[in-house]
């Protein structure tokens, strides 16, 4: 049986989380602890050893749960700065999307799909049954899968901000290491928040510019 995209995202989803756990432990516990640990597992002291690498994987494997835990609306949310039926890009497909990419024949769409949609979940309808053709297109299938993995990582990226938040509060940790990894969270967001928006109008593009070039009727 076959992976789905989901499947063949986690590893890099895993990974993504355990990278920031391990990251912003360094950053929170502050560099002279960081150091002193680096110096004891040098020295072969394994008990400290199987604390470094056991504590990231289980803060990345709870993170990891409740990052899909996260109503995948939410996700979106924090994606497209957007609530309801206007949130997706597909809600845009026949408005926006399918004027502005030069690859999508629209006049001929339009002669093979009638009038095009106005509604933002009229839009998204029509797109998604268009899709279901054409989900196996090797074009589609890597711009979703992208798309897929980046909203992922945006709910980890959103579960680890609150978080930090939470630990620096109840902790006590120094204001300056809880900004300052605040700061690299947020930068990061940002630029998962472009590459989940890019790669979900790239998915919307693709499809329609497939459609239009395809001789079946829809």
């Amino acid at each position: 049986m076959s992976k789905t995209l989901k499947q063949r995202n986690r590893p890099q989803l895993i990974t993504f989380a355990i990278v920031n756990v391990a990251l912003l432990g360094i950053i929170e516990l502050g560099p002279q602890r960081a150091l002193t640990l680096a110096d004891e597992i040098t020295k072969g002291n394994w008990a400290t050893l199987g604390k470094v690498i056991a504590t990231p994987a289980v803060a990345a494997l709870v993170l990891g749960m409740i990052g899909w835990a996260v109503p995948r609306e939410w996700k979106e949310t924090l994606i497209f700065w957007r609530i309801g039926d206007r949130c997706l890009p597909s809600s845009r497909a026949f408005s926006r999307i399918a004027g502005s990419d030069p690859r999508i024949d629209a006049s001929r769409l339009s002669q093979q799909i009638g009038e095009f949609p106005i509604e933002p979940a009229k839009q998204t309808a029509l797109w998604y049954s268009i899709y279901r053709r054409h989900m196996l297109e090797p074009a589609v299938e890597d711009a979703h899968r992208a798309y897929l993995l980046y909203r992922e990582m945006i709910g980890v990226i959103g579960t680890a901000l609150v978080a930090v938040l939470l630990m620096g509060l109840s902790l006590q940790i120094p204001w300056r290491l809880t900004a300052f990894s605040s700061f690299l969270l947020l930068f990061e967001y940002l630029v998962v928040m472009l590459a989940s928006r890019h790669s979900g109008e790239h998915l919307v593009a693709n499809v329609l510019a497939i459609a239009s070039a395809s001789t079946d009727a829809l």
